[in-house]
Parts: structure tokens; C-alpha cells; sequence
């Protein structure tokens, strides 16, 4: 049986948008408009994801890596500020290992260029199944994809 241990992390990523609070707000509480910045894809390129976007709500997405490993990621939106804030907790599993379980933030800030949208995540990695680097890196190209969708 391998060593148990969690490693802790709080990652705070920031980005700025030339879109209002209210657009940016819009692309995390939409199924689809997430759906295509979130993932990067279209319905049916072999991801199973779903959005209930209010408190308690839960946000699941099931997919295949390249590697052949099945992923699952599950969120449950704890607070809701319209246009504010977003908090929720989620939990990422590969197989039916555990891998991960984090807390995280947004907050979506006006400014004078549109909205500063500020990121932060408090997360336990769990027994080197999965890295902070390995989130930090998913999670930026994510907002990255998403300052391209609102580019558009």
C-alpha cells in the first residue's frame, strides 16, 4: 500500500478582460458558453459535462485522456454573488482514485478595461496523484480560453 500524504497549495491567478462584470459572469453560469471555454470543446467530442449553476448546484465533467485514463471532476457551487463572486468546492478523481480536493474563488472586479477576474484556489493534492503545477497549468489555459471566447 503506497504512503498516504497531501500536499497543500493556494494558487491565485489573475486576468484582466475588455468585457463588463455581467459578460464575464455570463460565460461561467452558461452550460454552453462554459462548455466551449471550459473544456475546449463541442458537444460530443467524448467529454460528459453538465452545469447546474445556482448553491448547491454541481457542476460534473467525465472524460478520457489520451493516456486512456477516465477523469471525473465534480463542483458544488457554494456561494453565488450575481456578477460578483463564485465559490465553490471540487474534487477531481482519476479511475476511482482521488486526487484532488480544492476550495476555490472567483470574484470578477470592474475596472477601467472591462473586469479583473481574480482566481483563487486552496488545494490538497492527495498522494502525489496530482501537482499544483499540473492545476496552475489547466486552469490558466482555461482563463486563457475564456479571454478568447470573449474576445470574439
Amino acid at each position: 500500500m503506497p504512503e498516504r500524504f497531501t500536499t497543500h497549495d493556494t494558487m491565485v491567478l489573475e486576468r484582466r478582460y475588455a468585457a463588463s462584470a455581467p459578460a464575464v459572469f455570463a460565460a461561467w453560469a452558461d452550460e454552453t458558453a462554459k462548455r466551449g471555454w471550459f473544456l475546449g470543446g463541442e458537444p460530443g467530442d467524448g467529454s460528459d459535462y453538465s452545469l447546474d449553476f445556482s448553491i448547491g448546484g454541481h457542476e460534473i465533467v467525465r472524460s478520457s485522456a489520451p493516456d486512456g485514463n477516465d477523469y471525473t471532476y465534480v463542483a458544488e457551487y457554494r456561494d453565488i454573488v450575481q456578477n460578483e463572486r463564485i465559490v465553490y468546492l471540487n474534487h477531481m478523481l482519476r479511475g476511482d482514485t482521488r486526487i484532488s480536493v480544492s476550495l476555490t474563488s472567483v470574484e470578477f472586479l470592474p475596472d477601467d478595461a472591462g473586469t479583473r477576474l481574480l482566481l483563487t484556489e486552496h488545494g490538497i493534492y492527495l498522494d502525489g496523484e496530482d501537482k499544483p503545477e499540473y492545476r496552475t497549468q489547466g486552469i490558466s489555459h482555461q482563463l486563457d480560453a475564456l479571454g478568447e471566447t470573449l474576445a470574439r
